[in-house]
């Protein structure tokens, strides 16, 4: 798969932070001297935790190269780290805070991943996760059928998944073999978007990515976006003053390493 286009992905900063910031604001930690945000990205909620604990020796940890480099250029006073998160983590150390903001889901075996970032918790330390829940939203559900179609499955035939979407319960099971001091809860977002178009853009850097790199043209790429677009504009009706409401559920969990 390509890597990462932060500026697409940053066109959207404030709606892809702001559970980053509900997040931390949950971790009832009061003086943690090293976090690490796995799957940092381009360092925005990396940057969430360096706010709320400005003395904490933080690290941003993230697969793609762009993501870090973007990283290093807007936020300073963090340590940045290139590596794939699915790796072995216990060279990193040991963290206070191990946190991910809307990045386990590129993961597939989670259940791994999961005991490997528990793993690097200093005891009493906190495991804190938010992940995206786009199984059943319209948008994922509208690719899923686009993609299916006769017109166009005969360009993913060999793509295999690369998003990884569970309930609650799941990741509960995970846990609960962990630590018995777990905290689960879902919340919607209802992000206000000014067209479709936006929603479009919006999924071309995260959901769309995979299959608009098995398209071998720029004309492909045009004409499945094109679809694309009218396949969810009749999913999320406008409202009254012309924007579209684009309900988008997340999952956040916090174990604490008794």
């Amino acid at each position: 798969m390509s890597d990462w286009n932060p500026d697409l992905y940053l066109k959207f900063e404030k709606e892809r932070t702001q559970p980053a910031i509900d997040l931390a604001a949950r971790i009832s930690h009061a003086d943690p001297g090293d976090i690490i945000d796995i799957g940092c990205g381009p360092g925005n909620s990396t940057q969430v935790l360096k706010n709320r604990w400005p003395h904490a020796r933080i690290t941003g940890l993230d697969s793609s190269a762009q993501m870090i480099e973007q990283a290093k250029a807007g936020h300073t006073g963090i340590k940045w780290v290139l590596k794939d998160a699915s790796e072995d983590l216990s060279a990193l150390g040991k963290f206070d805070i191990v946190f991910s903001n809307a990045a386990i889901q590129w993961i597939a075996d989670q259940k791994a991943l999961l005991d490997n970032m528990f793993s690097i918790l200093k005891p009493g330390g906190i495991l804190a996760v938010q992940v995206p829940c786009t199984k059943n939203m319209p948008i994922q559900t509208e690719l899923n059928r686009l993609v299916s179609s006769q017109k166009w499955c005969v360009h993913f035939f060999a793509l295999k998944s690369m998003h990884y979407s569970h309930t609650a319960g799941y990741y509960y099971n995970i846990l609960s073999a962990l630590t018995g001091e777990i905290e689960l809860w879902e919340t919607d977002y209802h992000h206000i978007m000014d067209s479709h178009a936006d929603l479009v853009q919006w999924y071309k850097s995260t959901g769309l990515r995979p299959y608009l790199d098995c398209l071998r043209s720029e004309a492909l790429i045009q004409e499945f976006m094109k679809d694309f677009h009218f396949a969810i504009s009749r999913s999320y009706a406008p409202q009254s003053d012309g924007k579209v409401l684009f309900p988008f559920t997340r999952i956040f969990f916090t174990a604490k390493n008794e």
